[in-house]
């Protein structure tokens, strides 16, 4: 199946959870750090990234806090 992360084209196997797909498209340090993510451009939340199973098409947006003033 074919994902979009960030605009980006992903192709995963099928049964990926949200989760699993974090894990390949962000770096050890981006998983550290506060992040939101929205399915199809809902916001998700956070414990239920490992249950949401995806779909082919499917987007997730990951918006990380922008520091500065």
């Amino acid at each position: 199946m074919q994902i979009f992360i960030n605009g980006q084209p992903f192709a995963l196997e099928d049964d990926f959870s949200v989760t699993a797909a974090l894990m390949l498209f962000l770096t050890p340090e981006q998983q550290k750090t506060s992040f939101a993510v929205a399915l199809n451009g809902e916001f998700l939340a956070r414990e239920n990234y490992p249950d949401t199973e995806l779909n082919n098409r499917d987007a997730l947006d990951v918006l990380f806090p922008i520091q500065g003033g």
